[in-house]
């Protein structure tokens, strides 16, 4: 009868970790997307100087 027993706690312990584990996930998932104006933020900029600009300053 303790084999059985110990079989049903490992199965629940296995089952009790897989499903947080998965809520982990999809929490983590959730929480870590980039806001649109922050992504706006990141754009990159023009690499192309206007000289006479520069050389006016």
């Amino acid at each position: 009868m303790s084999g059985k027993y110990f079989l049903y706690i490992v199965i629940a312990t296995f089952i009790t970790a897989l499903i947080w584990l998965t809520t982990e996930v999809i929490h983590s998932q959730r929480k870590n997307q980039i806001s649109p104006e922050v992504q706006s933020l990141t754009e990159p900029i023009n690499p192309n100087f206007d000289i006479k600009v520069i050389n006016d300053l």
